[in-house]
């Protein structure tokens, strides 16, 4: 495997975006969806309208200094400028700090995958940069497969876990109750928009400690 597959956690990461162009609104837009801690935005063409300031963005106006990455966790080079990014590039690896190079992934510390959002269900693919074109068609046939009932399942997959697991039970048996609820009805009932289907199944599926929690678990999910 030629890429390490990894989730990270921005909330307290700092990330920097060279670049305000489609592919750098691309990267900004997704940063700010997953509640990076701070992103820094340098480009000399900005336009700080373009974007929906969630309160942690920075923008600069100008054209990129080594000094920028200083303090970053995570760099963008995302300008149309082959040698602005590369010294990006260069700026990081000399602060060891890792960079994606949008336009040459080749140049950089890590690429991006084509990714399905389903709330908590995330699904990425990737072809380590062989063919983007691929990556998009499987991305497609996922999207068909996996539809937004699957972001209503993994909060409610959530929820019941939260409840299951402080009644102490043996591994095995939780496992079977997990197992019950992906194999019975309740896809169906999800997608369908059917609480009562969904509450039918969680009170024959779940143990009788919590189904005084199942209507908060039902209720969650709109």
């Amino acid at each position: 495997m030629r890429y390490f597959p990894l989730f990270l956690d921005l909330k307290s990461k700092i990330c920097l975006v060279v670049g305000a162009g489609p592919v750098g609104r691309r990267k900004i837009n997704t940063l700010d969806r997953c509640s990076a801690g701070k992103i820094i935005v340098v480009d000399p063409g900005l336009k700080e309208d373009a974007f929906a300031d969630s309160g942690n963005m920075v923008f600069k106006a100008r054209t990129f200094v080594p000094e920028d990455v200083l303090g970053c966790d995570l760099v963008f080079a995302c300008t149309s400028d082959s040698e602005t990014n590369a010294g990006v590039v260069r700026a990081c690896r000399e602060r060891k700090i890792w960079c994606n190079a949008a336009r040459d992934p080749e140049q950089g510390d890590f690429i991006l995958p084509a990714v399905l959002d389903r709330g908590d269900l995330i699904l990425a693919v990737s072809t380590c940069g062989a063919s983007p074109a691929l990556s998009a068609k499987i991305k497609k046939e996922l999207m068909e497969k996996y539809g937004p009932e699957y972001a209503l399942l993994a909060r409610l997959m959530s929820g019941v876990r939260e409840l299951v697991l402080p009644l102490g039970l043996a591994q095995e048996a939780n496992r079977e109750i997990f197992e019950s609820i992906l194999d019975s009805e309740i896809m169906l009932h999800l997608d369908n928009r059917n609480r009562q289907g969904v509450r039918e199944e969680l009170k024959r599926i779940l143990p009788s400690d919590i189904h005084n929690n199942i209507n908060g678990l039902i209720d969650a999910l709109t």
